[in-house]
């Protein structure tokens, strides 16, 4: 399952870097996350870790992760650890447009088991619901609620 998720938010690229960067916000970006930590001591960097739990169509995961890649103010790319619920990963790139920052967001899941099974509906509903996050975003910046 991969997603790739465009929004422009018009604030400045150092604005939406410092908020998405913040790997604690990652609960407030994403609807079905309850809880997200950074793990690791110091500031975010590429081995930095974090632990993720989220609720989704009634299913609690617990996801590790360890930042693979980091360009400040450009991207930042996480993967899951093992001892999570299932292998996953994400990258947000930013980029100047328009005077505001285009977000991209680019998701993968390796669904097992019995959610490989549900693939094609766990596909909409996961599409949707990050979609519905990046525009719940990018509306959360616009009106300086982040």
């Amino acid at each position: 399952m991969n997603f790739e998720i465009k929004v422009k938010i018009n604030r400045p690229i150092k604005d939406v870097f410092n908020y998405i960067s913040n790997l604690a916000n990652h609960k407030d970006m994403i609807k079905a996350n309850i809880d997200s930590k950074q793990t690791s001591e110091g500031l975010v960097q590429v081995g930095t870790t974090m632990t993720n739990v989220a609720k989704f169509m009634g299913m609690k995961m617990e996801e590790h992760f360890i930042v693979t890649e980091y360009i400040q103010n450009r991207l930042i790319a996480k993967q899951s650890a093992p001892g999570s619920t299932f292998v996953t990963g994400d990258k947000m790139t930013l980029e100047e447009a328009d005077d505001g920052t285009l977000l991209t967001l680019y998701v993968y899941a390796d669904l097992k088991g019995f959610l490989k099974i549900l693939d094609r509906i766990l596909r909409r509903k996961v599409q949707k619901s990050l979609i519905d996050d990046m525009n719940r975003l990018k509306q959360d910046f616009e009106s300086n609620r982040i």
